[in-house]
């Protein structure tokens, strides 16, 4: 199995509109990030996490012409507002595409775009998205991939985690229970949201401190942070990290065999 960071931007982006870098080095090519989507891929499956406003830049960098299923982490707009996108791949494949996430998640995305579910009946919209509600610690299959969802905290609503066997996807989190806790225990491979970095306090997204005591728990092969401001430069947070976590940039290909 291949996981690829489609992109690991925060909400704006690196750089932001305007050309705002931060402490971000421009001339480093790692530095500049869509917002966070993952490609989690097997020989015979695609599978999408979040359609972020770059989807279409994001799924042509890679000539990606088909999606068995779209995972969705939550309804915030920098996970959701590419999802048009989605509607000439479900028309090449000749099928709605179905899109999972929780009740809330996709109750709001119809809410926003109630066509993209239903037909409107004058030809001119017509539905390419098939909604399919998960519960929170619900087993599935997408294709020949095994998916386990998780609660997170996000503080404004909560998020879905996802395991994908061996390897794990926690995007927009500040806070794990017990419960999802043990759902991520034998993992070799975490994709987790460090948003916050080195800020005490944490409101919507985790900090280092936090991952690190995570990963002392979970004792994960590897780790790879995600959710990258403009205030972490990647080279910066490279010198800071141990050998065992990592910054991600877009475009980086995580083969599960060969960590």
């Amino acid at each position: 199995m291949k996981i690829t960071i489609l992109g690991c931007g925060a909400s704006m982006g690196t750089p932001m509109a305007g050309g705002f870098w931060g402490d971000c080095d421009p001339n480093n090519p790692k530095n500049n990030r869509t917002r966070s989507s993952i490609l989690v891929q097997s020989e015979t499956t695609n599978i999408l996490v979040d359609a972020t406003v770059e989807l279409r830049t994001q799924l042509n960098r890679f000539n990606l012409k088909k999606l068995d299923g779209v995972l969705i982490s939550h309804a915030h707009s920098d996970h959701i507002n590419g999802i048009d996108d989605l509607k000439i791949i479900s028309l090449q494949g000749d099928e709605l595409m179905n899109v999972y996430g929780n009740f809330e998640t996709l109750e709001e995305i119809d809410r926003r775009c109630p066509y993209i579910f239903r037909p409107k009946g004058d030809d001119l919209y017509f539905e390419f998205l098939k909604k399919k509600h998960i519960e929170n610690y619900q087993k599935f299959r997408i294709g020949d991939i095994d998916i386990e969802s998780f609660e997170q905290d996000h503080m404004t609503c909560s998020s879905l985690g996802f395991r994908f066997g061996r390897v794990a996807y926690s995007v927009d989190v500040v806070n794990i229970n017990d419960r999802s806790m043990k759902v991520l225990e034998g993992i070799d491979i975490w994709i987790v949201d460090a948003g916050s970095y080195n800020k005490e306090e944490t409101l919507t997204h985790a900090n280092i401190q936090k991952v690190k005591k995570w990963v002392e728990h979970l004792k994960p092969k590897m780790t790879y942070i995600t959710d990258l401001g403009t205030n972490m430069d990647y080279k910066t947070l490279c010198d800071e990290l141990p050998p065992n976590i990592r910054p991600v940039y877009d475009g980086m290909e995580i083969d599960s065999e060969k960590i």
